[in-house]
């Protein structure tokens, strides 16, 4: 309880420094990263079913780690989510039998620890936050007990922010983590219509072209909803994927 009270202390000090008011989950976090002696963060909420958002992050390398997990479908944020129970990984590198597609994604990339903390209140899944380190490196014992506190803040003020708790309470983390972002949702739909397969396939192959060409999934989702992709004048993203 004494690590909760001084990690809520310490994003209110922080947001009052600042101007930015009332605490926000991504300022919850940002708090934590001079603390846990951490490079940065990257935060992913779950909104409802089938749905779910990119709440912050610390720069570029936290967009990495939470943009390479979206699109593999793998990784430290989809096993805390459904495990609900931190998972550290102290070297990236030496984690690619586990997640061999998640790792070649950010190995290299000022990714060499990442330690992800899940974000629940009472057992409801609300998302999950993670911490990165450039270099291998592991927490330690007092550094996890401090970040498991900060999860714990960002939790609480995820869930009075969300718009419908409610929606959340049935989701058990059989398909984790639930969803994605809007704009993946409908470019999909759009990716269906024009290549007549079902949307699920027609996700799979966006997944797979933002994989292979090393492109952020929402990225490349705007581009199709804006019509923008592929860049040649003329051409429909169709025969692309």
């Amino acid at each position: 309880m004494e690590r909760r009270q001084r990690a809520w202390r310490y994003a209110i000090e922080r947001a009052a420094e600042t101007g930015e008011w009332p605490v926000t989950v991504a300022r919850a976090c940002a708090v934590a990263v001079p603390v846990l002696g951490v490079d940065g963060f990257g935060v992913t909420l779950v909104v409802g079913p089938r749905l779910r958002e990119m709440a912050g992050t610390s720069g570029p390398v936290g967009t990495l780690v939470e943009e390479s997990q979206l699109t593999v479908g793998e990784g430290p944020c989809t096993d805390a989510y459904t495990t609900l129970e931190p998972v550290q990984v102290p070297d990236v590198e030496a984690a690619r039998d586990r997640w061999p597609g998640w790792v070649p994604m950010v190995a290299g990339r000022d990714v060499g620890a990442v330690f992800a903390f899940p974000l629940q209140v009472a057992g409801v899944r609300i998302g999950v936050v993670d911490f990165y380190r450039a270099t291998p490196e592991p927490l330690g014992e007092d550094r996890f007990a401090e970040a498991v506190a900060f999860a714990d803040v960002a939790a609480g003020v995820a869930f009075r922010g969300h718009p419908a708790p409610g929606t959340l309470t049935g989701l058990d983390g059989t398909e984790p983590p639930h969803g994605f972002p809007r704009v993946v949702h409908q470019a999909c739909g759009m990716l269906a219509a024009i290549l007549e397969v079902g949307v699920d396939e027609a996700c799979a192959r966006l997944r797979a072209y933002a994989y292979l060409h090393e492109q952020p999934l929402t990225d490349l989702a705007g581009q199709v909803v804006s019509r923008t992709f592929p860049p040649q004048d003329g051409e429909q993203p169709g025969p692309h994927l």
